[in-house]
């Protein structure tokens, strides 16, 4: 499970675009902390810490310990970025209770190589690339992984099919294809013989 992260922040009293490219030039991100019923609070991040965070999709999910401009815990929910530089614009915090369950989503990643792949010439087509959980902030989970080695081609994986092996409950429609495997298998009566015989036909 993911380990609590320790950030300081800077309350942030100055608005608009000006501000913040002053605010990214000294390194720092806007931020905004909401939730828990309590009044929006303008923050600044520390650019190089919340960039490294948001970064990496199995960190993502960390509860923040917040201190200096704010305290209390924390969680990053959304975020806006530069489509030319690639530079965080602004992050939405939201307060979280450690001792409630919260909904977020999580990355899913495939393990292995599916035999369907390996041996039968097809490809993996992975559908998607998180799921929505419940759970404690505590017992997120920083990714999923599913086992797709025994995947013969024509084979999928739904998110029903997903086991939560920690303290979540997976959310969502359990028939939704998380991964599948695409393509023919090889040698098989379909492959050869079964598709050849109305090419034949057609010729004549």
């Amino acid at each position: 499970m993911l380990e609590q992260l320790e950030m300081e922040v800077s309350s942030r009293d100055e608005r608009g675009k000006n501000a913040a490219r002053r605010l990214r030039a000294a390194g720092r991100v806007p931020a905004t902390l909401y939730g828990l019923g309590q009044d929006p609070v303008s923050l600044a991040l520390d650019g190089k810490a919340i960039f490294g965070l948001l970064s990496h999709r199995e960190q993502r999910n960390r509860v923040l310990n917040l201190s200096g401009g704010a305290s209390g815990t924390a969680m990053a929910i959304d975020w806006q970025v530069d489509p030319v530089e690639g530079y965080l614009l602004h992050v939405d915090l939201k307060r979280v209770d450690v001792d409630q369950p919260v909904e977020a989503r999580v990355a899913l990643k495939t393990k292995g190589v599916a035999y369907g792949v390996k041996t039968e010439g097809g490809l993996e087509d992975v559908i998607l690339r998180e799921a929505l959980v419940r759970c404690k902030p505590a017992d997120l989970p920083p990714m999923i992984e599913i086992d797709v080695t025994a995947l013969r081609a024509g084979d999928s994986v739904r998110l029903g099919d997903l086991e939560a092996e920690g303290k979540y409950k997976i959310l969502g429609n359990p028939t939704a294809v998380v991964v599948r495997i695409v393509g023919k298998r090889t040698g098989g009566a379909d492959a050869a013989g079964g598709e050849a015989a109305p090419a034949e036909e057609s010729a004549e």
